[in-house]
């Protein structure tokens, strides 16, 4: 099972990771979908991973005033533990490799992930969208 990653360069990708994370953050998650969808207000570069050609888990990043925000990590339910996180991580670090700050907001359940990859907490906890999160940057 060979996990493939690419940037997002179609429509039906684009749709792809829309529909992947409609069904983690808003169907999973009980996020509001007005808070989700805020593609037009960002302007992001997309990741899709597939397996077979079927997309299962998708990311995002974008550049801040504070360096490469990784943002909107999502992975259908049915396919994680199987590493599609850990490898779209991983896609995104060697493709940003040039980048002197790299930074994500973490949803306190998944902390210990991206520690294991090389992530450190900054600062205290905070709520977004009802869920405690922690700033993380790349050590």
């Amino acid at each position: 099972m060979e996990i493939k990653i690419n940037t997002v360069t179609t429509d039906q990708d684009y749709k792809d990771c829309l529909y992947i994370r409609n069904k983690v953050f808003i169907e999973e998650q009980n996020i509001n979908e007005k808070l989700e969808y805020d593609d037009k207000k960002v302007n992001a570069i997309y990741i899709v991973a597939k397996i077979n050609l079927i997309a299962i888990g998708t990311a995002r990043y974008r550049s801040t005033e504070i360096g490469m925000k990784l943002e909107r990590f999502a992975v259908l339910k049915e396919h994680r533990k199987f590493g599609v996180g850990s490898a779209m991580v991983l896609f995104l670090l060697k493709k940003l490799k040039n980048q002197k700050s790299i930074y994500l907001n973490s949803q306190k359940d998944v902390v210990n992930f991206y520690k294991k990859l090389g992530f450190e907490i900054i600062g205290e906890a905070f709520y977004e969208a009802g869920i405690a999160h922690y700033k993380m940057k790349l050590a």
